[in-house]
């Protein structure tokens, strides 16, 4: 068996984000963005591409 404990978490407090009460994957928590969490609030939302797949861009034909 093994158990995971972050470092900034003392007593319930985290120590990187101003002392307040540790929630895992709460903004500015070293765990944010880097993995899923069941609670959609706490995953980064999806960056969209600049051009989506299945878009073709125009082709510049030197005229304006």
């Amino acid at each position: 068996m093994s158990a995971w404990g972050c470092p900034h978490d003392i007593k319930g407090i985290c120590t990187r984000v101003n002392n307040i009460p540790c929630d895992l994957g709460m903004k500015g928590c070293v765990l944010f963005g880097r993995f899923r969490f069941a609670d959609p609030a706490k995953n980064r939302t999806k960056k969209v591409p600049a051009n989506p797949v299945g878009l073709t861009p125009v082709p510049d034909n030197g005229t304006k």
